[in-house]
């Protein structure tokens, strides 16, 4: 998925790596509503290829019961927001980066502090973040998810599922994020 710069605002403070700084506000270059595996198809388990395929005819259909976000309006959760046509802008600071999104509001924080333990947290829609730099990349490693969401308009997933992105500046005004999805429950293998 490759974002470009909008209309950047000013930043307070210094961002979280000096090399580094994806402070500002950017917009996917390509918008879509189904997420498109780097290699072959999305690997699914019997049972979620059945649910997929039912959210498939649903979706076909514009009955969209199987879907919250449709239904309720609520937030679409991760990886799902990140491929929204609205703008978005990273807030990058030393002890966490913010994602906050035009779409109904909603953000996101990747806690960039080196916690060893930590109580537990109960599943939400965009899970809970960490994060650490290697090298140029931002590597944001995210679990505890409810499974009420989907991972696009279709794909279903666990509330076992990790999800790491890399965020990388290709150029001044390009962030690559490569996704790798891994849900033990729902697909054979991690896909990107």
């Amino acid at each position: 998925v490759l974002m470009s710069a909008g209309a950047c605002f000013c930043s307070i403070g210094p961002p979280a790596s000096a090399e580094v700084d994806l402070d500002g506000t950017w917009k996917i270059e390509r918008p879509q509503a189904i997420l498109e595996p780097a290699n072959g198809a999305v690997p699914f388990k019997p049972e979620a290829r059945k649910r997929y395929e039912a959210n498939k005819r649903s979706y076909a259909s514009k009955h969209y019961d199987y879907d919250p976000v449709q239904t309720f309006c609520s937030t679409p959760g991760l990886p799902r927001l990140m491929l929204t046509p609205d703008r978005f802008h990273i807030w990058q600071r030393p002890d966490f980066v913010t994602f906050q999104f035009e779409w109904n509001r909603l953000f996101y924080q990747v806690d960039m502090r080196d916690r060893k333990t930590e109580p537990p947290l109960v599943g939400i829609n965009v899970g809970v973040s960490k994060g650490l730099w290697q090298g140029d990349t931002l590597v944001v490693k995210t679990d505890n998810f409810t499974d009420q969401t989907l991972l696009d308009a279709l794909t279903p997933h666990s509330d076992d599922m990790t999800l790491t992105q890399r965020f990388k500046l290709l150029d001044p005004n390009t962030i690559e994020d490569r996704i790798t999805i891994e849900d033990p429950q729902t697909f054979t293998r991690p896909w990107e």
